[in-house]
């Protein structure tokens, strides 16, 4: 069952209870009230029926002072036939076990007329006879030396007749207000549920892989929260499918680089190989294989030694911090550089210290100024500056060159491991397309950013910023920071 018609049902049930609840309080109420209303009419009436056939009784006795039962029994008949009413009647009863007189309807059972008169005058007795409903009602007779009771019966049907009537027009009224509480519950309950179907609907399409989908229920209350909390986990599961879908991407772009990477280099070395087994005797040949052998060989361990470090950065392994000087780090870049790479880079620092790995900044520096390098080939005048600086609060590395630049197309790209803006170019040179990755991922591990700038046929700027440290917050000796 769904929650709209639970919910429409549950109303429907509230609103019948109450409804039976409250019109039967109320007409019970109302025939309770019409009841001792009319005991206390017919009570005084009784009252009054009383003394007069006392007096009646008295006047039949004369002066006789025994009450005998033949008087008593024809006085009671002559008050009867002088006051005779179809809704009503009297009997007379001596000691509560005998009836003297009585022109009581004969439909009414004996036990009900016994039960009177045991209750005694302050009580009252309700009994139904033929159809009709009478009430039972008891006085004794003050008369001197003999116990008589009368008794009377008054029909009441008036009475439950308001009753049933009240009765009918309140299932009547019930009725009505069932149907149109039932069709405002309906409606209440559907509008209510609306934004349950809402959060459904949406569920099963994310499930189904809509991952778009949302429910855009705009409420004030509790449901309209839990719509905001559920869009946002929607939004939150996109946005980590996206990012999976991107890494993985990127892992099969990877793989795919790199076995294109290994797979170019082995592919020729098992050539070269290959004839240098069919000639043997030829010298020339044989040099000319072993030299491009020797070269891609040098290219494929320096890949393996990128990988390795990429990997273990990869891995959030421990950095050897320790304090260093900006001068210390920028001269040992320039001494890994290989001998006679050109343009040779020109030196700028500002005296500054910073907490880093030394070797793995040492190696970004290396990397981001053999790219520079490479982009300064066959470009008269070009040159590169490895530079220091502080700007409000830290160190800030760059790499400048004026070489051939970076289309921006390729810009986002080139941190990309194996991404190669000139593949033929990068390769002839010994490059693989990693140096970037790494340099990023060397960055990211110092808590920095690698940040790039280049105009095509302009230049290219590398910029990487980590904290000053300063001379209050530092205690080394001068063979640490240099």
């Amino acid at each position: 069952m769904k929650f709209a018609t639970k919910l429409s049902t549950g109303c429907i049930a509230l609103l019948s209870c109450a409804l039976s609840a409250a019109g039967l309080l109320l007409i019970g109420q109302s025939f309770s009230g019409s009841l001792s209303s009319t005991r206390a009419v017919l009570h005084a009436q009784q009252e009054k029926e009383k003394y007069a056939l006392e007096r009646l009784i008295l006047q039949t006795a004369a002066d006789s002072a025994d009450f005998e039962n033949y008087i008593l029994a024809s006085a009671a008949q002559q008050y009867a036939e002088q006051t005779a009413d179809e809704g009503s009647g009297i009997s007379l009863w001596l000691d509560g076990a005998y009836a003297l007189y009585s022109d009581l309807p004969a439909t009414l059972p004996r036990a009900a007329l016994k039960q009177a008169l045991t209750d005694g005058e302050s009580a009252w007795q309700l009994t139904r006879a033929a159809g009709r409903w009478y009430m039972l009602l008891t006085q004794p007779l003050d008369l001197p030396g003999v116990q008589v009771e009368m008794l009377c019966a008054y029909e009441v049907s008036a009475v439950f007749a308001t009753r049933n009537a009240q009765l009918r027009a309140w299932l009547a009224a019930s009725a009505a207000l069932l149907a149109l509480g039932g069709g405002a519950a309906v409606m209440f309950s559907r509008r209510v549920t609306h934004p349950l179907t809402a959060l459904q609907a949406a569920s099963e399409k994310i499930a189904d892989g809509e991952y778009t989908q949302r429910t855009n229920v705009a409420t004030d209350d509790e449901i309209g929260t839990l719509s905001r909390s559920f869009d946002a986990m929607a939004s939150a599961v996109e946005s980590k499918i996206d990012e999976l879908a991107a890494k993985n991407q990127s892992q099969q772009d990877f793989i795919a680089a790199f076995t294109h990477e290994v797979k170019t280099p082995m592919t020729a070395m098992l050539g070269y190989a290959e004839l240098m087994r069919a000639r043997p005797d030829d010298t020339e040949t044989q040099r000319e294989a072993a030299g491009y052998i020797y070269h891609e060989t040098q290219r494929l361990e320096s890949l393996s030694r990128s990988l390795l470090t990429l990997m273990g950065l990869n891995r959030a392994g421990e950095l050897e911090w320790e304090l260093c000087k900006d001068a210390g780090l920028l001269m040992q870049t320039v001494r890994s550089l290989p001998r006679g790479s050109t343009p040779a880079p020109r030196i700028i620092s500002a005296g500054c210290v910073v907490r880093v790995d030394r070797g793995l900044w040492v190696n970004m520096l290396r990397n981001l100024t053999l790219n520079a390098q490479r982009a300064c080939q066959g470009i008269e005048g070009a040159s590169i500056t490895l530079r220091c600086e502080r700007r409000a609060g830290q160190a800030v590395f760059t790499v400048t060159d004026t070489g051939c630049g970076i289309p921006a197309a390729d810009l986002p790209r080139v941190t990309e491991a194996f991404y190669m803006v000139d593949k033929s170019r990068s390769r002839d040179a010994g490059g693989s397309g990693i140096g970037l990755a790494l340099c990023a991922r060397i960055a990211q591990a110092h808590g920095a950013k690698l940040e790039i700038t280049s105009t095509e046929n302009e230049g290219t700027t590398v910029t990487v910023a980590v904290p000053e440290i300063l001379p209050s917050e530092r205690e080394v000796n001068d063979d640490t920071q240099s």
